[in-house]
């Protein structure tokens, strides 16, 4: 295959060329900026672009531990890769192979910027592999300092997996088949029930990844769902339905940070999980298990449930559930809209009528017609700074 001939202006900084396939295979879309990693291998220096690594020329001029952003650029029979910023300095330095091989395999994976498909919630293992994360952030691959930077929540996939804006998006694009699997798998809110809200919880607790690993049926995620849609588009072409395109690796972005940060405060021994539930005949809704690690000497801590709903038919919702001592329930709600507010005043009797039958004792209920206030991890997270997202 011949290389395409590129202008007098950009010979300086000489592209990387890479085949169709691979930048298929990499999820690569025209004009995207993306960051990689630049490690030595084998005695070369070469460049790590999420699964795989090229040769660098020689005119980039970087080293191993510089973080390079690169332009991706479509060209007739091959795909390019450009410097396209001076590189960000040595904040993921090389590592010795024998801290990597300490490290195991998914140590590896992480100072190499690749996948980690043994990142869970479960074993001692993945508990060591998120307490190398805790240690040492500099050892994380460029995909998951990107996903460490993401703003927590749904931001996106909450829009996204709205089922109406699905069913518009898969008729215009003419993935019908693919829409009606992913209402099989969605819960129904008229008749949500315990068990199934709990195996939806549960897809999203470990990564597609792990499950796989695990030899469990990884199909019925939001995410590994999400991913054959974004199969689906890339069969349309790579250079079309770029805002589409755009809307689901986002979501995906922010269902696999969440997970990631399940496994750093799983490693300190906190639960915090993060997961989107979406449903066939109503939005979505954002769901925040969380329970702080127990101090020695003192007593459980409790457990709260925090639900985020921004509704079309009800209006932004927050509803914060606390559990303590197993049957102690306290509720804070905050509805935008005062009509909402008014309706869970109106029911609050019916719920603690619900919440008895259950076994559970509803201390306190405080209802809101407000929006819910920060707290201070929201800000901490905040000033983590956001990922933009940018095009040449």
């Amino acid at each position: 295959m011949g290389v395409p001939k590129i202008p007098q202006s950009q010979m300086e900084l000489r592209p990387i060329w890479v085949d169709t396939r691979v930048a298929q295979e990499l999820g690569l879309s025209d004009h995207q900026i993306i960051q990689a990693t630049v490690v030595l291998q084998d005695k070369s220096v070469r460049l790590w672009l999420k699964d795989f690594s090229f040769e660098i020329p020689y005119t980039w001029n970087v080293k191993p531990g510089d973080m390079p952003f690169v332009s991706v650029r479509a060209m007739p029979g091959a795909w390019s890769i450009q410097l396209q910023s001076n590189p960000l300095g040595p904040t993921a330095p090389n590592v010795p192979q024998a801290q990597t091989n300490a490290l195991g395999p998914a140590g590896a994976a992480l100072v190499h910027g690749a996948n980690v498909p043994t990142l869970g919630l479960n074993g001692a293992s993945v508990a060591a592999s998120a307490q190398a994360l805790i240690n040492s952030p500099q050892l994380l691959g460029s995909r998951l300092l990107m996903l460490q930077q993401q703003p927590s929540g749904f931001e996106m996939g909450s829009q996204l997996m709205r089922p109406d804006l699905l069913s518009q998006m898969s008729a215009q694009l003419g993935v019908g088949a693919w829409f009606e699997n992913f209402r099989k798998l969605t819960l129904s809110m008229s008749q949500v029930s315990g068990l199934a809200l709990k195996k939806a919880v549960l897809s999203q607790a470990q990564s597609s990844e792990n499950s796989l690993l695990k030899g469990m049926d990884a199909s019925d995620s939001p995410k590994a769902m999400l991913h054959k849609l974004m199969d689906a588009l890339n069969q349309l072409g790579h250079n079309s339905h770029t805002d589409q395109k755009l809307m689901v690796q986002r979501s995906i972005d922010e269902i696999e940070s969440a997970q990631l940060r399940a496994v750093q405060d799983f490693a300190r021994g906190e639960l915090s999980l993060r997961v989107v539930i979406p449903f066939s005949d109503a939005d979505p809704v954002d769901l925040h298990f969380r329970k702080p690690p127990r101090e020695e000497g003192q007593p459980d801590t409790p457990l709260s449930v925090d639900i985020h709903s921004k509704s079309r038919l009800l209006g932004e919702v927050w509803l914060q559930t606390i559990i303590t001592q197993t049957t102690q329930v306290d509720l804070r709600m905050w509805a935008l809209r005062p009509e909402v507010a008014q309706l869970a005043h109106d029911n609050a009797s019916e719920l603690t009528y619900e919440l008895d039958a259950s076994g559970l004792k509803l201390k306190t209920f405080e209802i809101f017609n407000a929006q819910r206030p920060l707290e201070e991890s929201d800000l901490i997270t905040s000033a983590h700074g956001r990922v933009v997202d940018a095009k040449v």
